[in-house]
């Protein structure tokens, strides 16, 4: 809606006043941590304890990559799908929590599902080639935090 001219017309006050203007502040990175950290725990209390311990390191991993993600793909004309939200962070953690404990019975096993979520999510929307070598090196940089090596987790 825009003032009239141009093709539009002059909007009622009749009709204004059945619309709301809703908007939020961006929640803060503490409040996202506490939400996604219950969830996740949650799923996986019945996983093995090296699991358990090792979500605190990986619940952390997708936050700080959703972040930088987000603040250093950013969109221009060629690349205007370059948007990144809570959603792209929250599917991350719905792959992980469609994990089977049997599937899933060490933390390299949890590395890996990491791993192939966030490559999920976010490098299958890159268009070049640069930007995709810039999320396999940024995941790789996240590989020691959970006490791996990069050739431990995945086939290189």
């Amino acid at each position: 809606m825009g003032p009239p001219g141009g093709g539009r017309t002059f909007i009622t006050a009749r009709l204004i006043r059945h619309f709301n203007v809703i908007a939020y502040t961006e929640l803060n990175e503490s409040i996202i941590h506490a939400i996604f950290t219950n969830l996740v725990n949650n799923f996986y209390r019945k996983f093995s304890e090296s699991v358990r311990n090792a979500l605190p390191k990986a619940i952390e991993s997708v936050i700080s990559v959703y972040d930088r993600v987000r603040k250093e793909l950013l969109p221009t004309p060629s690349k205007s799908h370059y948007t990144f939200n809570l959603r792209d962070m929250w599917r991350v953690f719905q792959g992980m929590c469609s994990a089977s404990s049997k599937y899933t019975p060490d933390a390299a096993d949890l590395t890996r599902l990491w791993y192939h979520e966030n490559m999920r999510v976010y490098h299958d929307r890159l268009t070049t080639e640069e930007d995709r070598k810039y999320m396999k090196d940024l995941l790789a940089s996240y590989f020691a935090e959970f006490g791996f090596e990069k050739e431990q987790v995945i086939n290189v």
